[in-house]
């Protein structure tokens, strides 16, 4: 990435901090919306064959808690907003009335900074409040769950936090029945096994508000 695209993601950036959000990283501003949920708008770079630089963002949502059960199931640390630990997460192209984002080599135009926080007052935040539905959210998971991509220990982590309770049993034998491939039973019944017995997550869903 040079330089020219690196400022443009540092001034879109700017501009939702600019808006109240807070800034995680270049390319990464994000919002509380409730106790459990965070918003996020995350920016992309396009390079265009006029020679303009096209910004693409992506929409973002973390359910904490629930990643964090995940990222325990998995054995691994939680990193806020890693890569692998983002709920949901949506590239979207604005609309028509609002136009493309796109800076001239070397410029930085405020005129599509400005069109930028256009976007995402108007479009972008409303979505990603829409995409935080929790209900929405379990049935992403379930409709995808015997396909692997850890869509069915996400409904595990989903319905333990839900019931703040390990009394996963049925959910996880219909999700194990679900699979089509081995290595994906073989990883969720791994996937189970730590979750079950982390002391962590006891701790976590007998006290969800420590």
């Amino acid at each position: 990435m040079n330089e020219h695209s690196k400022a443009v993601l540092e001034a879109c950036t700017g501009q939702l901090v600019a808006l109240g959000m807070t800034r995680r990283r270049r390319g990464l501003a994000v919002w509380q919306m409730n106790d459990e949920m965070w918003g996020g708008i995350a920016t992309q770079i396009q390079f265009m064959s006029s020679g303009m630089v096209r910004v693409i963002p992506v929409m973002q949502v973390v359910w904490e808690p629930v990643e964090r059960l995940v990222a325990h199931g998995k054995g691994m640390g939680y990193r806020p907003w890693g890569a692998t630990m983002v709920t949901r997460s949506r590239l979207v192209l604005p609309s028509r009335a609002i136009g493309p984002i796109e800076f001239r080599d070397t410029e930085v135009d405020g005129r599509m900074l400005d069109r930028f926080a256009k976007l995402a007052t108007g479009e972008l935040v409303p979505q990603i409040l829409d995409m935080a539905d929790e209900r929405d959210i379990l049935q992403f998971f379930l409709d995808g769950a015997g396909r692997g991509g850890g869509r069915a220990e996400h409904v595990l982590a989903i319905r333990a936090w839900q019931k703040k309770s390990l009394d996963i049993v049925e959910d996880y034998g219909r999700l194990l029945t679900a699979q089509t491939q081995e290595d994906n039973r073989s990883r969720l019944e791994s996937f189970h096994g730590r979750l079950s017995t982390s002391e962590a997550v006891l701790e976590m869903l007998e006290h969800p508000r420590a």
